[in-house]
């Protein structure tokens, strides 16, 4: 029985206008075919901001596009030069379609607040206004919204002085778009979206902005059989696809003309596009290697230098295009692949896959400088112990770190039993800060510290962050508590084991200088969690996190989530049911979020005042 925990937190009167966002930044640049790169941040022990800036410098990398609004990343692009387009998530698209206000208030905390005049500041070029919101696995659930989000967006920026420098852009999916017939000529946008696509293209024309878009050969690859791996890979020798009197020579070419051919249907066949992702994954499934990695990028910088363009837009090439990715994040989400955690041209600590000439002055990839690891340890599965439940527990490790290596096609695949159950167990070792007793597995973990590493396979050490320095539960849940009064946000969560239940919640308040605790959980959950090894952590976020200062909480957000993560013998729900939980304001969307929940809620506890949490208990 699933029971939830709600305490109220009296409204802000200073904050009336903030509202929940995690921000997703991205990049462009306003020179034609310009190449820039994206920077996603969903990694467990994220490189330092500052050493990715590094990074980006050192490969002579002047656009990229982000992915979360986390300070410390914005401040350490700030002064670099480096373009950036900022980001709106779908989760605000219905408050700025709605809310002028809201659209100002983003303005103004996420663009004029690091806007670059010349100074200091960040290079904001673009705001792009939702991440692929017409993605088809969405279903309609955004559509209404996007085109006034945009419109509110572009309000408060000719409001705010900006709108002659920064433009307005819309991301949309590699599946917006289609041809059955897989010709260009034969192109069009889904019927679902044809009304908001004329709506989009009005808007963009009007303002001068590019279509953003994603090109993805390597799934279009994986699920059309009329595609080969050569022509996928821009090889001279692939087969031509021939579309009347045109031949195509790859498939970044069809599909770009695909778009092309849809967009002039709809009356506007001179609309720039800016290719706002494209790449080649490099684990987790088949055909997805560093070589073919590789060739596929070669491949396409050099179609890409060469300015030839595409049948339908010769020496037309996209004004921008933006390589996916610049480093392998561990906590994205695997629904479309495990792949989806292995796009980096670079691996998570910013060394290099595979080399070749991003055409942008370096001759070959420059890796990431006197980055600090972990100590050189590793957690291996102990022989000499009965491992008749070893394959149990290492199912338990990959529930909460990442084992895509391991999934058909990845470079861990062909190591034997028991080396795949070491894997698993040195995962979530790396992923808990090295903790010994993240390494225990019912007696079944064994530490060491000669590198257990095969081939290709690699047991990797984690990178030293700052969150390793919670060494126990007791100091994670002080710190915990502390942060939530800083931010003065509410936590409620619930328990489940095979022994019982806990429920109880986190909350706590400031007074002047002084923590209050409403509530003190810390013991008995850490009594529970230490004499239980199969927990279940179900989380939610109350609206009281929609008060949170923009620019803090998406910190406050990564922060809490990787945290909670490391709570010893506990076993997280999907992590994407606590992002779902904080993208949520927690009222008419509630129950559809306890719905998405793994365990079924079959009751609710709340404070009176929660209007929303009575009548969903009635």
């Amino acid at each position: 029985m699933l029971f939830i925990h709600c305490y109220h937190m009296p409204p802000n009167p200073l904050l009336p206008f903030l509202f929940l966002s995690i921000v997703c930044p991205l990049g462009l640049g306003s020179t034609a075919g310009a190449i820039g790169i994206n920077w996603g941040t969903m990694s467990s022990h994220p490189l330092p901001a500052s050493k990715v800036v590094e990074l980006l410098k050192s490969n002579d990398v002047s656009k990229v596009k982000l992915f979360d609004a986390d300070p410390s990343v914005l401040q350490a692009l700030s002064g670099s030069n480096i373009a950036v387009t900022l980001g709106i998530p779908n989760s605000m698209l219905p408050t700025l379609n709605s809310s002028k206000k809201a659209a100002e208030s983003w303005v103004h905390d996420n663009v004029t607040r690091y806007f670059s005049h010349g100074g200091a500041g960040v290079r904001i070029e673009y705001v792009a206004v939702g991440d692929e919101p017409f993605l088809l696995s969405y279903g309609e659930q955004f559509h209404p919204f996007v085109i006034g989000a945009a419109m509110n967006i572009q309000t408060a920026l000719t409001k705010a002085n900006l709108a002659s420098e920064v433009k307005v852009v819309v991301p949309c999916s590699f599946d917006t778009f289609v041809s059955e017939s897989g010709l260009p000529s034969e192109g069009h946008f889904r019927t679902d979206l044809n009304k908001t696509m004329i709506e989009l293209l009005t808007f963009l024309s009007k303002h001068h902005s590019p279509f953003f878009v994603t090109i993805s050969p390597f799934i279009s690859f994986q699920q059309n059989k009329n595609i080969s791996l050569d022509f996928t890979l821009f090889n001279d020798n692939a087969r031509h696809h021939k579309d009347g009197h045109r031949s195509y020579k790859n498939s970044f070419d069809l599909s770009y003309d695909t778009l092309v051919t849809a967009s002039s249907k709809l009356g506007f066949p001179e609309i720039d596009i800016a290719v706002a992702r494209i790449g080649w994954p490099t684990d987790g499934a088949a055909n997805a290697t560093s070589s073919i990695a590789k060739t596929f990028m070669k491949g396409l910088i050099d179609h890409l230098h060469s300015k030839t363009g595409t049948p339908l837009r010769p020496q037309n090439p996209p004004i921008e295009t933006f390589i996916f990715s610049l480093l392998d994040e561990d906590q994205r989400s695997i629904t479309s692949g495990n792949f989806e955690r292995h796009w980096g041209m670079f691996t998570f600590d910013g060394q290099a896959k595979y080399h070749f000439n991003l055409g942008q002055g370096s001759k070959s990839l420059v890796n990431a400088q006197f980055v600090e690891y972990l100590p050189s340890k590793w957690c291996v599965v102990n022989n000499n112990k009965d491992l008749s439940n070893a394959t149990a527990k290492a199912l338990e490790a990959c529930s909460v770190s990442d084992c895509t290596a391991l999934s058909s096609g990845g470079s861990c695949f062909n190591i034997s039993w028991p080396g795949n159950i070491s894997y698993a167990f040195n995962s979530y070792y790396q992923q808990h800060n090295q903790r010994a007793d993240s390494c225990d597995f019912g007696g079944l973990g064994l530490i060491t510290t000669v590198d257990p590493s095969v081939d290709n396979c690699r047991f990797f050490v984690e990178l030293q962050t700052s969150y390793s320095t919670f060494d126990h539960e007791a100091d994670l849940f002080l710190w915990i508590i502390s942060l939530m009064a800083y931010f003065q946000m509410f936590i409620g969560f619930h328990v489940v084991s095979s022994q019982g239940s806990v429920s109880c919640c986190l909350s706590a308040e400031r007074k002047g200088d002084v923590l209050e605790d409403e509530s003190n959980p810390i013991s008995d959950f850490q009594v529970s969690s230490e004499s239980n090894m199969h927990m279940v952590l179900q989380l939610l976020v109350l609206d009281s996190l929609t008060k949170v200062p923009n620019s803090n909480r998406s910190r406050a957000v990564s922060l809490i989530t990787y945290m909670l993560l490391q709570t010893p013998n506990v076993l997280p729900s999907e992590p994407a049911g606590f992002y779902e939980s904080v993208m949520t304001k927690m009222e008419a969307p509630f129950e559809e979020l306890l719905d998405t929940l793994e365990l079924p809620v079959t009751a609710i506890i709340a404070d009176t005042e929660l209007k929303w949490a009575i009548t969903m208990e009635n």
